[in-house]
């Protein structure tokens, strides 16, 4: 039983895999999606490198470490970049993340009911759709999740010194990857101390007197770095939680865990996707919280499984919590820390209150319930997860960051790039992903000023001539920017054509166009500034 067990947890690995490598390529590269690439491939130049120890990249971003960057290292310098090796891995180790939660609440729940937990998880779209893509990134912020919450609970089977060290550490490379990991980690220590004050007490028993300072010192340096890093990002802006702003965020927390966030983001239509499960997801929590916590429960095992439950049910909400206090969230990358811990909390309290019904016909009666249920969250999810897929099958339409016509682009450029002086983005979305693909000696010529040309307009005519100066040297120039209407920034577009029409020394023409399902996405365009003595 236990070799089946594990085989289906396999074959729901496998069937992830399958199901998130369907068209790798589509959609488009998008330009979050890529802002590593530079840093994984020796940081040539300063494109995403917030921060260098030596020649090694340390922070991508003021709030995004490069252990990212390190991993994917190997890959790019043996296989290049291309969809595949930006999406292939990603998507691997999601599918590991799975067996390691699978091997999480194995023998806390059953065989049994792990298997079929893992293989809803396998067909979330919570879970598929976001590491499909990892723009958060998301994947290895899961990946440490599942780690943790599998020495925890062998910890609490089994105590040993070196799983709470493990945990630390996993707790330490998560804010590395991107500091919002702390939501987690806040959130992971308070369920502790208020569910598993036992095993804290134990833990502090079993541990030396120069062991314990040492927890102490290094708990209090901790946390001095986390505040020290974290609180400049939020630049003290005030935080504004009221009733209109919770509804938003509740909302938007429902529609990244059914997948209508993300799947409107690509496609901008997510009417086929069916929204509810999350909502009753959650409200069947709350009622099987309330009864296990009113049922006596006299088997030990019941008593943890709920113990478990209120664990996963109190983690989410204050994850969730602290999003809806931190003024820069509300992304689905954001929310989507939240998973699978209400799918987690109905697992554990169902098989808690299922192991406390005596009567096998009860149990029975019992075990048709919960099994309808699982079967409608699959079946749920299944579908969401089909038509999600589907768009990469029959849609034409896509959000402007992601379509697929940026490889289009990215050939052209590769090819004809050398002919200019500098390839210059005029709007958001554009240079991280041409940058990536892109011959190292070409990326030297490549420039993202989409801030420059934002701010154009507001600025004299002197101003712009000596910005448009530094912008432009003399010879010829590739300019990006998307089509009317599809700017990101739509005064991006407005300024460089104005101010290129201002100023005579500078010739420029539409050299090409792309389009793609019918719609024109970019434009590219030639500018010439002839010397001053022509």
């Amino acid at each position: 039983m236990h070799r089946w067990s594990d085989s289906l947890a396999l074959v729901a690995a496998c069937i992830f895999i399958f199901l998130a490598t369907y068209r790798i390529q589509l959609p488009g590269l998008y330009y979050d999606e890529v802002n590593f690439v530079n840093a994984s491939q020796g940081a040539p130049d300063n494109t995403f490198i917030y921060m260098k120890l030596g020649s090694v990249p340390l922070l991508i971003m003021p709030y995004l470490g490069a252990l990212k960057a390190w991993i994917y290292a190997p890959v790019f310098h043996l296989f290049g970049v291309s969809p595949l090796t930006v999406r292939l891995p990603a998507i691997l180790l999601a599918a590991v993340t799975l067996l390691i939660f699978y091997c999480a609440i194995r023998d806390a729940l059953g065989l049994i009911w792990a298997v079929v937990t893992i293989w809803i998880m396998a067909v979330d779209p919570a879970n598929l759709f976001p590491s499909r893509l990892d723009w958060g990134p998301t994947v290895l912020m899961h990946f440490f999740q599942a780690v943790i919450l599998a020495l925890w609970f062998s910890y609490r089977k089994n105590p040993q010194l070196w799983k709470p060290v493990m945990i630390l550490g996993c707790f330490g490379l998560g804010f590395f990857d991107k500091f919002n990991f702390v939501w987690f980690l806040l959130a992971f220590t308070a369920g502790i101390i208020l569910c598993y004050p036992a095993s804290l007490l134990t833990l502090w028993s079993s541990l030396s007197r120069l062991a314990r300072w040492l927890a102490i010192i290094l708990i209090l340096v901790g946390f001095g770095v986390i505040v020290d890093v974290t609180l400049p990002l939020l630049h003290f802006q005030p935080t504004k939680v009221h009733t209109a702003g919770l509804e938003v965020k509740w909302g938007a927390l429902l529609s990244t865990l059914s997948g209508r966030a993300v799947a409107g983001f690509i496609f901008g239509n997510a009417s086929e996707i069916i929204p509810y499960v999350p909502f009753w997801l959650i409200i069947t929590d709350g009622f099987l919280g309330l009864g296990c916590l009113f049922l006596p429960m006299s088997d030990p095992v019941a008593r943890e499984n709920r113990r478990n439950g209120f664990f996963c049910l109190l983690v989410g909400f204050l994850v969730f919590i602290q999003i809806t206090m931190t003024p820069q969230a509300g992304g689905p990358h954001h929310y989507s820390m939240i998973f699978p811990f209400p799918l987690l909390a109905f697992a554990f309290f169902a098989k808690s209150l299922y192991s406390q019904v005596a009567s096998k016909y009860f149990r029975a009666f019992a075990a048709v319930i919960f099994g309808c249920a699982a079967m409608c969250i699959f079946f749920v999810n299944s579908h969401n997860t089909a038509i999600y897929l589907s768009h990469f099958r029959t849609s034409l339409h896509y959000n402007p960051r992601w379509s697929p016509e940026i490889y289009s682009l990215s050939e052209y450029i590769n090819e004809h790039g050398f002919d200019g002086n500098r390839i210059i983005s005029t709007d958001w979305g554009l240079h991280d992903q041409l940058h990536a693909l892109a011959p190292k000696k070409l990326r030297r010529r490549m420039r993202d000023l989409w801030p420059t040309f934002r701010q154009l307009g507001q600025k004299t005519k002197e101003e712009q001539s000596a910005t448009l100066r530094s912008i432009f040297p003399e010879g010829m120039n590739f300019v990006l920017t998307f089509a009317a209407s599809k700017e990101t920034f739509p005064e991006t577009r407005k300024n460089f054509l104005a101010s290129v029409a201002a100023h005579p020394e500078l010739k420029s023409r539409l050299a090409n166009e792309f389009w793609f399902g019918g719609e024109k996405v970019y434009e590219l365009y030639e500018v010439v500034r002839s010397s001053p003595g022509a």
